[in-house]
């Protein structure tokens, strides 16, 4: 490895190391954006869970996967600076307690991976992962998420 090489690997490794997301002009409508996608993942499973559509264990598990892959940028999108504006939802103990924050992501993170793959053994074992899926979103929003009566 050449020295300018060298150097290029630990500026990246610096950056990269940081977790701060690169190239976000507004996390405030990113965030929005990434949490609608989340939203419309779930809907085609509300709709099986409502009986308006039979159970997919490939939509399910691609929606899960969906979900879990957005969450290693959704927790870089609350940069210091997006507290307010664009009329967020975000409560301030997402800045005062990131480390909850985060852990609370890795928890969502960890049941959507486990409810993909339980997609696969059918409806009713992918109904008690689904179950873990909501329960970690729920304890999300209600530390870390302003309910829309509370605006």
């Amino acid at each position: 490895m050449t020295r300018s090489s060298a150097g290029l690997v630990v500026v990246l490794t610096a950056i990269l190391g940081t977790g701060v997301a690169l190239a976000v002009e507004d996390p405030i409508k990113e965030r929005k954006q990434l949490m609608k996608g989340n939203g419309e993942a779930v809907k085609g499973i509300v709709a099986v869970f409502k009986g308006e559509k039979p159970y997919d264990a490939e939509d399910a598990a691609k929606a899960m996967t969906e979900i879990n892959k957005s969450l290693a940028t959704f927790v870089t999108l609350f940069p210091k600076g997006s507290e307010t504006g664009e009329d967020t939802a975000a409560k301030p103990e997402i800045w005062d307690d990131k480390a909850e924050f985060e852990s609370k992501a890795k928890d969502l993170e960890e049941a959507t991976a486990k409810a993909a793959a339980a997609a696969t053994g059918g409806f009713d074992s992918f109904k008690v992962a689904f179950g873990d899926v909501g329960k970690a979103c729920k304890a999300c929003h209600e530390k870390f998420r302003i309910k829309k009566e509370e605006k």
